[in-house]
């Protein structure tokens, strides 16, 4: 068997986040929100913009978290974390001042008892491993829950598709010209 065929055998055995209810919660929220802020450290950080793409590329408005352009936060908004630990310094203090302007917080993560859990409005657990899980996996460290949590953000933009009424011409419309 070859390693991909390994990874998406395991990939096949996460349990499918799209059945909780918060996604629903997560998907009316995003439709809500003034703006959408998106963060996330290391891999999961990489996952967290290719969603944030997909957002902007749908008509929300959005930014990312430590973008040079990134504006003000107010009351209204939406931040949603992608950390499988929920326990970063820096994505805590980042939601500690979300929360403090009256921001809306979403969490995807491994680990619904983290302090970034506890702070979040909406929480997405991923049933899957992590570099600091107990959850094994044949891949190294986090990899299982950056793809997973991939995988979930392409499955939400899906979602918001058909509620917006979007399709991918007119999400064209809206990808970068000057690349």
């Amino acid at each position: 068997m070859s390693e991909l065929t390994s990874i998406l055998g395991e990939l096949a055995q996460v349990p499918d986040p799209l059945i909780n209810k918060e996604v629903n919660q997560l998907i009316r929220t995003i439709k809500e929100a003034n703006r959408i802020y998106l963060s996330g450290s290391g891999r999961s950080g990489l996952m967290i913009r290719a969603f944030a793409n997909r957002l902007m590329q749908l008509g929300f408005t959005i930014s990312v978290v430590g973008e040079i352009s990134e504006p003000h936060t107010r009351q209204g908004d939406l931040l949603i974390i992608n950390s499988s630990s929920g326990n970063s310094t820096q994505l805590l203090a980042q939601a500690n001042i979300a929360k403090n302007n009256g921001v809306k917080i979403a969490v995807v993560t491994t680990d619904i008892a983290s302090p970034l859990a506890k702070m979040a409005d909406i929480v997405i657990k991923i049933v899957a491993q992590s570099k600091v899980s107990k959850i094994t996996s044949l891949q190294p460290m986090g990899s299982l829950f950056e793809q997973m949590s991939l995988l979930l953000f392409d499955a939400i933009s899906l979602k918001l598709m058909k509620i917006v009424g979007a399709t991918e011409t007119t999400m064209r419309k809206n990808h970068a010209d000057i690349e």
